[in-house]
């Protein structure tokens, strides 16, 4: 199956430097595009992740009420610098 075409309305002062830039780096700028798109894909894609791990630990936390307590946190925070500790 062929990949689907997919258009895009770009200012002329973008296109310009879009057009530049592959020339530059002797790319064109359907590379350049494609490219940022995964990249921001993947940068969204993260973001999103993380903010479905935060609202699980929120939830358990909710049912639960189990917590660490701070002192526990900071020692063991501490204890990642020192070279004698093992992780």
């Amino acid at each position: 199956m062929a990949n689907p075409t997919v258009a895009l309305r770009l200012d002329e002062q973008t296109q310009a430097r879009l057009k530049e830039l592959g020339q530059r780096r002797d790319r064109s700028p359907h590379f350049l595009m494609k490219e940022a798109v995964e990249k921001y894909l993947a940068s969204e894609e993260s973001i999103e992740a993380e903010r479905e791990l935060t609202q699980a630990r929120w939830e358990r936390f909710a049912l639960t009420g189990e917590a660490i307590a701070h002192e526990e946190v900071k020692a063991w925070a501490d204890g990642l610098t020192s070279p004698n500790t093992q992780a």
